[in-house]
C-alpha cells in the first residue's frame, strides 16, 4: 500500500515539475529574457 502512494505522489511531483519547468523556459524566450547567443556558424557576413 506504502508503495503505491510514493509511486502515485512521485508520478504527480513529477509531472507537476516537468510542466512548470516547460512553462517557464517557454515564457523566457516569448518574454525576449532569455536570448541565446547566435552560433559563428550561422552568421550572416
Amino acid at each position: 500500500m506504502k508503495n503505491k502512494i510514493f509511486t502515485t505522489l512521485a508520478l504527480f511531483g513529477a509531472t507537476v515539475l516537468t510542466f512548470a519547468a516547460q512553462t517557464v523556459s517557454a515564457s523566457a524566450c516569448a518574454w525576449s529574457l532569455y536570448q541565446p547567443e547566435e552560433p559563428k556558424l550561422l552568421r550572416e557576413k
